[in-house]
């Protein structure tokens, strides 16, 4: 007689009824954890000290490269992933018509709300109230106000709404010879990204949308298309290390950003998990 006992799996997840939330809980604590501690680390990396100039030549190939994947977490490329990972999750086998539409809306108002409501948040309140200086803006301006942009951060920032101060930043950048050399399009980025700096912005909406999506992966998907989901955070993890790279946010705006994004996105999780269950309940 065969005593040994069979290997522990994931349990399966139906397409209609989700997972215990323990058990989410469990599948998505270990991704969640690695990513963040990998984030965190960033505060002992030299490479993107945001005290120095940039370490990375802000002209190479590389540097656009960070710079597409800073865009894709952006309020450009963000929308369209999202749609993405939306269609992904509610195109899944085994579920009615009625119930992918109520998903979509539900998904579409939850994300709004919460997404959107943290962005602006951290844009309109935590920013506005930390006034906390962008990396680039804070090597331009030097602390006595010596460097290239002619002023300290302070007065820079005191010039009036982002609009007012992408002039003079203009006017510094297009210099020669450059204070710093950047490629146009990042140049463009520097003279765009004119707000405070703490939290990172992007770094909230990537850690967001990442652990959403992955924990409604869990407790819907299987096969292929969970392990297709699980990509959001490698996706997720890039797009926070572009902003130090890119010298728009410093080490300590990711890594809070990101973990506001990481317990923000959680509740939003458990928002829509209650609600769907709620309507599969009257449904019956």
């Amino acid at each position: 007689m065969d005593d040994s006992q069979p290997a522990v799996e994931r349990p399966m997840p139906s397409a209609v009824s989700t997972l215990p939330l323990g058990r989410v809980v469990r599948w998505l604590a270990g991704p969640v954890l690695v990513i963040y501690a990998v984030l965190a680390s960033s505060l002992w990396c030299p490479l993107i000290d945001s005290t120095r100039a940039p370490f990375f030549d802000l002209t190479s190939n590389f540097a656009m490269v960070v710079y597409w994947i800073t865009q894709s977490g952006g309020k450009y490329g963000m929308p369209f992933l999202g749609v993405a990972w939306l269609t992904l999750l509610v195109s899944r086998p085994g579920i009615s018509a009625d119930r992918r539409t109520i998903e979509c809306v539900l998904i579409v108002i939850v994300l709004a709300v919460c997404a959107g409501g943290g962005a602006m948040l951290n844009e309109h309140f935590l920013k506005t109230a930390l006034q906390v200086p962008r990396p680039n803006i804070a090597y331009l301006a030097q602390p006595d106000g010596s460097g290239p942009l002619g002023m300290s951060s302070e007065a820079f920032y005191a010039q009036g709404d982002k609009a007012a101060r992408r002039d003079p930043l203009r006017e510094v950048l297009n210099a020669e010879p450059p204070p710093v050399p950047l490629a146009p399009l990042i140049k463009s980025h520097w003279i765009e990204e004119t707000g405070y700096s703490f939290p990172s912005g992007h770094a909230f909406s990537a850690m967001f949308f990442a652990v959403f999506f992955a924990a409604m992966g869990i407790s819907y998907l299987a096969g292929p298309r969970l392990w297709l989901m699980y990509l959001v955070f490698p996706w997720a993890l890039a797009v926070c290390f572009s902003r130090p790279i890119l010298r728009v946010h410093t080490p300590t705006d990711i890594s809070v950003g990101g973990l506001e994004g990481i317990v923000s996105g959680f509740v939003a999780f458990l928002i829509v998990r209650w609600c769907l269950a709620a309507w599969q309940k009257r449904a019956a």
